[in-house]
């Protein structure tokens, strides 16, 4: 059983409607971005809009439930998927090798092709669109487990101790007077329990609910974005890659985007090794400490990452001898480059193609990152006189459209992908017969 134990701080204000089949607008769930010189900080939890507040004096209730998210309750079924990306996963079916449409602009994510005018109304013939206006649909749901007041045990403060079928489990601090706790970053399809108890030992709560969706998505304090985990895809062969041992995503840096929250969250998920992918803007170490931490150096993606290197070998031979030796100790890692879309996005489709995911679905895994906010999933060098963002994350378009055929050329007429993925790791980046083997067997179940 894996046990990873951590601490975190009690508020975790992400997503809090999220309900299958549900399309999330810019005015359900926005965040104002933050620009690329700048870095972000930590946003206020979101108020109710006055036209939301009953209309007599709120009682007692009201006013300590009023950060939670939506209450869960003991025997609920809820999805952990971000809905709009639940949408398209179920939605959408790609065929292996045509990569002549995308179907991913059809869906509300980091830009669905609204452009905006001067006033800030929409408008289809416009030129100018809303870099502040974006939706959070990278961002996991997000749900509260809740007590009564006079539940609480005096002044003792409490823990959450939440515990999944898979074996992990992670505990939480709750202050005294604290009346719930926010869960997020959930497995879909899993099942759960949880206790919440006082320093002297009394039960304030617990029970048990099961969650659905298609990825695990994750979010780290305050703005470590786009991520989510290899888990949860089926193989030709009938297979699922397991859930908690690679994660893909945008940059997880101190201080920029990870803060003291996000450490303990990130501990919390179980990550025990960090590979950053970027070039000259690299760091130098995790920022939690004990993270086994590995940085080639890699100025850009696409076939070149692939087919290039520096005096340590070939780049796809360091980042996938990496990962594998992480797993053989049972440390999941955390790739990413700077925005965890191109560079990252091609180290996704290598190490989901040699597991023999079927390249269609690659092709969906790799456009989630759609969903991401400006500045991850679209261009923005665009904010000058011509301001219309250009999104470049389909499938169509630059890594995607350039190593996918780059895979297939090395499968031959006849070959699957995964076996053009596998040929490219024996004989152009140098890697091991075993170490292909090894990866497969502790990824896949």
């Amino acid at each position: 059983m894996i046990k990873r134990i951590a601490t975190l701080l009690l508020i975790l204000p992400l997503l809090a409607f999220c309900t299958p089949k549900q399309e999330i607008t810019d005015e359900d769930n926005t965040e104002q971005q933050t620009p690329d010189d700048q870095k972000p900080e930590d946003k206020p939890d979101e108020q109710k809009p006055d036209d939301q507040k009953p209309d007599d004096n709120p009682g007692e209730e009201e006013d300590i439930y009023a950060k939670a998210a939506e209450e869960l309750h003991n025997g609920d079924a809820v999805l952990a998927t971000n809905p709009n990306v639940e949408k398209f996963l179920q939605e959408v079916t790609y065929p292996d090798k045509d990569l002549s449409f995308t179907k991913v602009l059809d869906y509300y994510g980091g830009f669905n092709g609204k452009t905006y005018n001067e006033n800030g109304e929409e408008d289809p013939n416009g030129q100018i669109f809303d870099w502040n206006h974006q939706p959070n649909s990278d961002r996991p749901c997000s749900y509260s487990i809740r007590w009564k007041k006079e539940d609480l045990d005096g002044d003792s403060g409490m823990k959450l101790l939440l515990k999944d079928k898979l074996g992990w489990e992670a505990e939480t601090a709750i202050a005294s007077e604290a009346c719930y706790v926010n869960i997020t970053n959930l497995v879909p399809n899993d099942s759960y329990t949880y206790s919440v108890t006082s320093e002297n030992g009394k039960e304030i709560v617990s029970g048990s609910f099961t969650t659905t969706g298609s990825l695990h998505q994750v979010f780290f304090k305050g703005s470590c974005r786009n991520g989510r985990d290899l888990g949860g895809w089926k193989t030709l062969d009938g297979k699922t890659v397991k859930y908690r041992k690679l994660y893909r995503g945008g940059r997880m840096q101190n201080g920029e985007t990870v803060n003291a929250v996000g450490k303990k969250e990130i501990i919390a998920e179980g990550i025990g090794a960090q590979l950053d992918l970027r070039g000259s803007d690299r760091i130098d170490q995790s920022p939690v400490k004990g993270v086994d931490f590995f940085a080639p150096n890699i100025e850009t993606g696409g076939v070149w990452m692939l087919t290039h290197g520096n005096d340590n070998g070939n780049f796809g031979k360091q980042c996938f001898e990496f990962i594998v030796n992480e797993l053989r100790q049972g440390k999941s890692t955390y790739f990413h480059c700077s925005l965890g879309r191109d560079r990252t996005g091609t180290l996704d489709i290598l190490l989901l193609g040699i597991l023999g995911v079927r390249e269609g679905d690659i092709s969906k895994a790799y456009e989630v990152t759609y969903f991401a906010p400006v500045g991850y999933s679209v261009s923005s060098s665009e904010k000058g006189s011509n301001p219309t963002p250009i999104f470049k994350n389909t499938r169509m378009a630059w890594a995607y459209a350039d190593v996918a055929p780059y895979f297939w050329e090395m499968a031959g007429e006849n070959g699957t992908f995964a076996e053009g993925v596998e040929k490219y790791l024996l004989e152009v980046a140098g890697v091991s017969q075993a170490d292909i083997d090894d990866f497969r067997k502790l990824m896949l179940e």
